[in-house]
């Protein structure tokens, strides 16, 4: 439905251990009406095993993902003892990688829907593990970047308009500009970038307004991802939604505080 085929990135970037998330999302979908995050957690333990390659003789080999109440928990095993103790001896910075990475894309999505992601690495004779336990929070406590100065956020406004200009650009090649919402115009103004958004006809703009909410939160999702250094450093994104003769539709703002 978005410009820059949003819905489509939002969904490919759910590829999680041979695209587990994406194959978690059509689990999902056959679930009669709105999925708990315990349905959630379950379908995303079936597609990591049906996705995930083991691999003997890696460092760390995968060995199962299981799923209870709204936690998925992913088991894996070290080669060898030496591997493990080098693993940790540097677990904090290991335990911040892993967390900014499940923070991004649409991992991030499944997190704020109350799934909990929990990782345990074992010791070839399991003896020892460390284990790693991610959600919600897990994100609000990633370090964020100070907030920039008015000069600096100015300059971002205007390089990632330009980008998003050029994005659009780049996207209706070979489009009919009527076949479906499309980002016109982006501009920048004190550190904020206003997006507009044509809606083609006046049905579509009342599904967009029943949808306001859904709408937000993909959209919302989807900018965290993709602009979280800029957006944590005080960047906003002013999103307006309007038809083809200028009628507004809806409109929200994306910042520090929804991300």
């Amino acid at each position: 439905m978005f410009s820059l085929r949003l819905a489509t990135r939002v969904l490919a970037a759910a590829a999680l251990i041979g695209g587990a998330f994406g194959e978690a999302n059509g689990q999902t979908a056959k679930t009669p009406g709105p999925a708990t995050p315990a349905d959630v957690a379950k379908a995303i333990a079936f597609a990591i095993n049906a996705n995930t390659v083991k691999t003997p003789g890696a460092a760390l080999t995968f060995e199962s993902a299981t799923s209870h109440d709204n936690v998925v928990e992913m088991r894996y095993v070290a080669s060898d003892d030496a591997g493990f103790a080098r693993l940790k001896a540097s677990v904090d910075q290991t335990r911040l990688v892993k967390a900014s990475y499940y923070c991004k894309d649409s991992r991030l999505a499944y997190l704020k829907l109350g799934v909990v992601m929990h990782e345990v690495i074992a010791t070839p004779g399991n003896s020892d593990q460390i284990e790693f336990t991610f959600d919600k929070s897990s994100c609000d406590d990633l370090p964020k970047p100070k907030l920039a100065d008015a000069k600096t956020l100015a300059e971002l406004a205007l390089t990632v308009a330009k980008a998003q200009n050029q994005a659009a650009e780049n996207e209706a090649l070979g489009k009919a500009s009527n076949a479906s919402v499309h980002l016109s115009e982006a501009t920048a103004h004190q550190g904020v970038v206003d997006e507009r958004f044509i809606i083609p006809d006046s049905s579509s703009g009342a599904k967009t307004q029943a949808n306001r909410g859904k709408i937000v939160a993909v959209t919302t999702g989807y900018y965290c991802s993709k602009f979280r250094d800029v957006i944590s450093q005080g960047l906003a994104f002013h999103q307006f939604f309007v038809l083809g003769d200028d009628s507004p539709v809806i409109d929200f703002t994306i910042d520090r505080s929804n991300c």
